[in-house]
């Protein structure tokens, strides 16, 4: 192919070919090579800059992007894929951003990791949102969750989880507090541990909880049923909230 005219621009190097053909490279790329106008480029002479000049692009690419953000190795691949740059440019790409540090898997990892924890999320979750950033299993596998700092976390969190699930009487807010442990990713037996250490209900309360409920289930259920069916509903809607069969009959009559 016969090189018909270059152009030097501000930032890049246009290379007009014969038959229309365009390239376009970097000055980097541009002074691998000696290119003038009237030469004769073989096959493998093009291929080469068009290969390097497309290596060159996704550099600049991925510095581009990762400038902006912190990528794992599968969030930059799939980003240079989207670029429909083949598996060798993208390993090249990859190699060269791994040499550099900027991309870093289990540091990347080991950050998220120390964030999440901070946010007083149980391993579970952690290690979902680690795995969603695109972490490779291999690297998650090498975080460390010390049983004691889950422990910590899950102890520091009850304060307001009781706090959150106080207008519920004691069996239900149990079940809550219990729940939110395993959506927060804790493992079951903290969840259960700590669910188990809210403060026993003042009967008072209790007793307080069990009449408002009562009112709401009466009022809803008297619409539809009535004498002893209408009591019979009301008395398994309570029982199902979690209140006792005595309390429940000695308020229902």
């Amino acid at each position: 192919m016969l090189i018909k005219k270059v152009k030097i621009l501000k930032n890049k190097v246009k290379i007009t070919l014969d038959k229309g053909k365009v390239i376009e490279m970097s000055k980097d790329v541009y002074t691998n090579f000696y290119l003038y106008e009237g030469k004769e480029l073989s096959k493998k002479e093009y291929n080469d800059i068009t290969s390097l000049s497309n290596s060159s692009k996704l550099l600049e690419y991925a510095l581009k992007v990762r400038s902006k953000s912190i990528y794992s190795e599968y969030q930059m691949r799939e980003k240079l894929y989207k670029k429909e740059a083949s598996k060798k440019d993208v390993d090249k790409i990859i190699k060269i951003l791994k040499g550099y540090d900027l991309i870093n898997d289990q540091m990347y990892a080991n950050d998220l990791s120390e964030y999440y924890n901070s946010l007083n999320y149980g391993r579970n979750k952690i290690v979902k949102k680690i795995s969603d950033k695109g972490i490779f299993q291999k690297e998650i596998d090498k975080l460390k969750f010390l049983t004691s700092l889950e422990r910590k976390k899950a102890n520091s969190i009850l304060p307001k989880l009781e706090k959150k699930y106080e207008k519920y009487n004691y069996k239900q807010k149990k079940a809550h507090i219990y729940n939110a442990y395993i959506e927060l990713g804790f493992d079951v037996d903290i969840a259960s541990e700590f669910s188990n250490k809210i403060k026993e209900p003042n009967s008072k309360d209790e007793h307080e909880k069990l009449k408002k409920d009562y009112q709401k289930v009466k009022l809803r259920l008297e619409k539809k049923y009535k004498g002893k069916e209408l009591k019979q509903k009301i008395i398994q809607s309570l029982l199902t909230k979690g209140y006792r069969l005595n309390d429940i009959i000695n308020l229902v009559g």
